[in-house]
């Protein structure tokens, strides 16, 4: 509860700083809402996402949607265009993008943003300068809690998937757990709403850990948790250092059980090396859902791309669906609008299931799926 205390507290000094310091976003604003009152057949979207270092199907997944979306006139007399830029997880490009999409004032969203941290500083500018910001990978609990009204979410928050994570793991019979977390808004955030729903559950956290990116060292930890009683670790943070602690422990002989928070990146696989195999992580997508709306996408991606799709795909080619419809919906460019025809909004079918928010832009339900590395692949398990 301290912790959280702390992360409260530190994100209203934060903002407090970022309006003091950039008072000009409140002009730059106003500044938008009188361009974007101007006669266009255009919408413009920037995009911010981690591409060169995940190499995940995000770029993929928008540029399919792009062209249907277009080609379709799904935006009604609309065309969007979208501006990419890469942050490759550095906080200079983080706060310089930030800064270019707040200042440009034919620009009438933002979709992306996989880190919690970036997101956060991110969404307090794009507040301030009357931006739209549609997080389609940042999950972080608080984001969504301070009467924004230019942010929406459409993947889970932290509190959201901690419930549904304890249930998963308790359901597998892990009943005494580890819990390890990055400080940092992400991981710190996801694992102590982690131990609220394990408490709810009558499961037992055996042993905490905690660690900063800047500084981690995983020897003395590793070697300590071969003699601790446990279950099962829930490792919450991002890679590439997951993939270090999972080699880490591996080499020293430690078998626990592990599901971690990190995704199924190039960096994740070459970090964690053979010690990847039996890893288990939680995802929010399943490319062999049922659904036709996801046997469509699949078919579409691979006919255009050769692979099948991942989660960052259908999460960055429904999110540009979501757009689309919100402005064909109110005939408009202006970020206001859109933010609340999307809140407002009826059930949206995806490629990733079923979208409904709620009156604070978060989403309201979605399932979330566990995956086993079995012979280097990720095999859905539960």
């Amino acid at each position: 509860m301290q912790k959280k205390i702390i992360w409260a507290v530190a994100a209203v000094l934060l903002a407090l700083l970022i309006f003091s310091q950039f008072g000009s976003y409140e002009q730059k604003g106003k500044r938008r809402f009188a361009v974007l009152s101007k006669p266009s057949d255009e919408v413009l979207i920037g995009v911010c996402w981690p591409f060169s270092v995940n190499q995940d199907g995000m770029a993929d997944g928008i540029h399919l949607a792009l062209d249907e979306i277009n080609s379709r006139k799904l935006a009604g007399p609309y065309t969007l265009r979208l501006i990419e830029r890469d942050d490759a997880f550095d906080m200079k490009r983080h706060k310089s993008i930030a800064k270019e999409f707040a200042s440009n004032a034919d620009m009438s969203a933002v979709l992306g943003y996989y880190d919690d941290g970036p997101a956060i500083r991110a969404s307090l500018i794009y507040e301030s300068s009357c931006l739209l910001h549609l997080l389609v990978g940042a999950n972080n609990t608080d984001m969504t809690t301070h009467g924004f009204a230019y942010i929406n979410r459409s993947i889970l928050s932290s509190d959201r998937i901690a419930m549904k994570l304890a249930k998963l793991t308790v359901d597998r019979g892990y009943r005494k757990i580890v819990v390890i977390w990055e400080e940092d808004a992400y991981g710190e955030d996801l694992a102590y709403q982690y131990q609220v729903g394990l408490d709810q559950m009558n499961a037992d956290v055996v042993y905490k850990w905690s660690y900063s990116r800047k500084t981690v060292d995983f020897r003395l930890l590793v070697n300590d948790l071969k003699l601790v009683d446990a279950d099962m670790i829930f490792f919450s943070g991002l890679e590439p250092i997951a993939g270090d602690f999972l080699r880490m422990a591996r080499k020293v002989g430690l078998k626990t059980p592990v599901i971690g928070a990190f995704s199924n990146t190039p960096e994740m696989r070459a970090h964690a090396g053979t010690a990847y195999e039996g890893a288990m992580f939680f995802d929010f997508y399943n490319p062999h859902d049922p659904s036709p709306e996801n046997q469509l996408f699949v078919s579409k991606f691979f006919a255009r791309y050769g692979r099948t799709p991942d989660t960052w795909a259908a999460q960055g080619y429904d999110a540009l669906h979501i757009l689309a419809k919100a402005i064909k919906f109110t005939g408009s460019r202006n970020p206001l609008d859109i933010s609340y025809a999307i809140r407002y909004s009826d059930v949206f079918n995806g490629a990733n299931g079923r979208y409904k928010f709620d009156r604070s832009g978060n989403l309201d339900e979605k399932p979330i799926y566990l995956y086993m590395i079995r012979h280097g692949v990720p095999v859905l398990v539960q």
